[in-house]
Formats: C-alpha cells, sequence, structure tokens
C-alpha cells in the first residue's frame, strides 16, 4: 500500500471509520470487536480490546486474504458477485465482507458471540458495512 497516495490513510477518514465501529459496537451486543482493513491487508482501525492477545495486524491480513481467497471461489462457483464470508466456531462466528465505493476498498470483520445466531451476525455487519459505505462515499 503507497501511504503517500492512499486516502484510506487519512487520519480524518480514520477517525470517522473508528467513530462508526465503535458506536455500532455499543448498539450491537452480540459484537465482540470489529476489524476494517485495507484490500490488501493494512489495518485501518478497530474495536479490540488493549489487554487482547489478538494481533490486529495478522488480523487484517487474514481478514484481507480470506475475502480474497473467498471472492475467488463464489467466481469458480459461478456464484457472482461475492458478497461476504463466514467461519462457524465453537466461541462464536466471524463474518467478513468487502465494502467497496469507486476506487477505495475496505474489508469489514465481524468477531460475534456464541449466542449470536448465522441470521443476526449478518444483518449486524450488513448494517455496518451500509454505515461504513456511506463514510467513504462522503470522502471520496
Amino acid at each position: 500500500m503507497n501511504e503517500a497516495v492512499n486516502p484510506l490513510v487519512s487520519n480524518t477518514l480514520k477517525a470517522a471509520f473508528v467513530e462508526q465501529l465503535k458506536s455500532a459496537s455499543a448498539r450491537h451486543s452480540g459484537i465482540e470487536y470489529l476489524s476494517m482493513s485495507t484490500s490488501d491487508g493494512y489495518v485501518l482501525c478497530n474495536t479490540i480490546a488493549a489487554d487482547s492477545a489478538i494481533s490486529a495486524e495478522r488480523l487484517a491480513a487474514m481478514s484481507a486474504s480470506f475475502c480474497g481467497i473467498s471472492n475467488g471461489l463464489t467466481e469458480q462457483a459461478e456464484k457472482q458477485p461475492f458478497t461476504g464470508c463466514l467461519i462457524e466456531t465453537e466461541k462464536g462466528l466471524l463474518v467478513c465482507r468487502p465494502i467497496q465505493h469507486a476506487a477505495l476498498e475496505v474489508v469489514l470483520l465481524g468477531s460475534f458471540s456464541p449466542e449470536t445466531n448465522h441470521g443476526v451476525a449478518m444483518w449486524t455487519l450488513n448494517n455496518v458495512a451500509r454505515d461504513i459505505l456511506e463514510i467513504l462515499k462522503h470522502y471520496n
């Protein structure tokens, strides 16, 4: 990522993203944390607890890779357009989706508690993605 020309590194834009992620986390009790990265895997912002053992950098890179691989799978399976992907674990759900406006593309990852069902997790992340898209439109 060329930081000199990438508008996603704007402090104003990052601040808007952080505020949106914090607001969404406060509104939806099933969200454990949210993470946003560039489509090439660099951290933009997240709501991961400061004392967490989770590496925000590795999570961002893996989220972007997961979206990329899932997009390729949908192409091969002739199930385009790709809108998102989900991982089930015994400790909850991970939902990931790309968000694009013009030349700007980000990846949003949501970690959800085990009590959150698939439909609620998908609905919640879709709402957060919609709000992030509005920010991208405003800053583009």
